[in-house]
């Protein structure tokens, strides 16, 4: 049976979890493809890193620099063929604003935004369920709540 590493390799994409104080999350809404709000990111170069093309994707999106990051979950979409990994992010100092032509507006919400992104709905709602808002760990300091 022939193979074909092309055929066979998934695309792969990295998205930030930003969160402020208050458990606001930053979402972009993009200047093209409909204009959907989404989690800062996008898709990985051949050969770079992950956490490189986080980086890379954080500053080009919001223009400040990445701080630390770690995974915290992955979306596997086989049809597709495409995963994307979401990394908790902590940002160094710095103003966001938007990249022309590629962001229109830069902002921190509570709620999931009305018009958002495949994506950014599924990481949404795993928030929910699946990890804790850092908004709610450091209310813990730093342990976890049993319930």
């Amino acid at each position: 049976m022939p193979s074909s590493s092309a055929k066979s390799a998934k695309r792969l994409s990295v998205m930030a979890w930003i969160e402020d104080a208050y458990g606001g999350v930053v979402f972009v809404r993009q200047a093209r493809d409909g204009r959907r709000w989404t989690l800062p990111g996008g898709k990985v170069k051949t050969g770079e890193a992950l956490v490189n093309a986080l980086r890379r994707e954080v500053r080009e999106e919001i223009g400040v620099d990445i701080a630390s990051a770690a995974p915290l979950d992955i979306l596997d979409r086989p049809r597709s063929g495409a995963v994307t990994i979401l990394y908790r992010v902590l940002l160094k100092p710095g103003l966001m604003k938007p990249r022309p032509r590629e962001i229109e507006k830069i902002g921190i919400r509570r709620r999931l935004p009305e018009g958002s992104t495949e994506t950014a709905r599924f990481f949404w709602l795993r928030s929910q369920h699946c990890f804790e808002p850092m908004a709610l760990f450091a209310q813990t300091g730093g342990r976890r709540r049993s319930g």
